[in-house]
């Protein structure tokens, strides 16, 4: 009978291979990374902006601040839970996969909490809704999409592994 390794679909368009679950869950957890690396850098700006005139935002200082702190650490722990998934992809293993994945929700929903909550405290400083306030709602709404289209990739990904699909290569038997 022997050893039957199940491959991985692969869906093949003109000769050339398409993404398979596994670059799939691969690019989503780059495309974690990267947003993560640049929200804490643009979250760390806006902490410091803040901090230098504080005045500005008058008695919802620190209502802003903390909003933009908890999401700071959100995108912290998600860069270290990434680095996980990255492992897990690696190892295939769904014990080191899900915990970015009930991570990716959980704050895919704060973060939209304290997005609105800062903006609407912001509103209500400067009587309207400013450019800042679009923008970062925009951005959100991209990467959230982005984020439900990779957490799809990653789901897919652990599908596949729990049902004995394997991505890795067959072993070298010596004789």
């Amino acid at each position: 009978m022997g050893f039957v390794r199940l491959a991985p679909p692969r869906v093949r368009v003109n000769g050339w291979s398409c993404f398979d679950a596994h670059h799939a869950a691969l690019s989503a957890a780059t495309f974690t990374l990267c947003s993560s690396a640049v929200m804490v850098l643009v979250y760390i700006w806006r902490l410091v902006l803040n901090a230098q005139d504080p005045e500005q935002l008058q008695d919802v200082y620190y209502g802003v601040q903390i909003s933009y702190m908890s999401t700071l650490g959100t995108h912290l722990t998600l860069i270290a839970l990434t680095s996980f998934l990255f492992i897990g992809i690696r190892q295939e293993r769904c014990g080191l996969i899900t915990p970015w994945v009930v991570a990716n929700i959980a704050f895919n929903a704060l973060e939209a909490v304290c997005c609105m909550y800062s903006n609407i405290l912001r509103d209500h400083i400067n009587k309207r809704f400013d450019a800042m306030c679009s923008a970062e709602v925009s951005f959100y709404l991209f990467r959230a999409t982005i984020n439900m289209i990779g957490l799809w990739a990653v789901m897919r990904f652990v599908k596949n592994i729990r049902a004995g699909i394997t991505y890795k290569d067959p072993e070298a038997i010596e004789l």
